[in-house]
């Protein structure tokens, strides 16, 4: 997902800390960048509960809320295509806990069918409402803490609003 940042971090003896870079950093790539192993499985027609979504999958390219999205699953990945003829979905798959989340267009919006151990769609939504509820501040508001035992990046301060990363 669209998850790019540029972190100043102070090392000290036990930990790491800084913020992102105002700026949105662009990178090329220098290698071959090595896809994972697995991507996920891609759940079958009647998997997992369904509910009305709040949010669309265009939360997943735009800027702040993608940002906002990968912080909520970091090892999940997304693409959209159409089902048995039928119109274009959006998967959303952690190959690291298997769970999925499934958005599909409706009349009157998106719904959601997820499952897995973690309902990814409702991690995605809490952290989007988060951002909006602090003002949805660019990634200059955000920051990292880097210890021996976790990540997390953080809105406002170490004690803000934070989500833990992949070590």
């Amino acid at each position: 997902m669209r998850s790019l940042g540029l972190v100043k971090l102070i090392v000290t003896t036990d930990s790491a800390s800084g913020w992102f870079s105002e700026d949105d950093p662009s990178f090329m790539i220098a290698r071959q960048q090595d896809a994972p192993e697995s991507l996920g499985m891609v759940p079958g027609p009647d998997d997992g509960t369904v509910r009305r979504a709040a949010r669309g999958p265009e939360v997943l390219t735009s800027s702040g809320p993608a940002f906002m999205a990968q912080l909520a699953a970091p090892d999940a990945r997304f693409f959209s295509m159409a089902v048995d003829s039928g119109p274009v979905r959006t998967f959303l798959l952690d190959s690291v806990t298997d769970s999925f989340a499934v958005l599909a267009p409706t009349d009157s919006g998106w719904q959601v069918r997820q499952g897995g151990p973690r309902s990814l769609w409702d991690a995605v939504e809490s952290a989007v409402a988060t951002w909006e509820e602090y003002g949805s501040p660019n990634t200059a508001a955000f920051g990292v803490t880097v210890s021996r035992d976790q990540q997390a990046v953080w809105l406002g301060n170490p004690n803000g609003p934070r989500w833990p990363l992949p070590s």
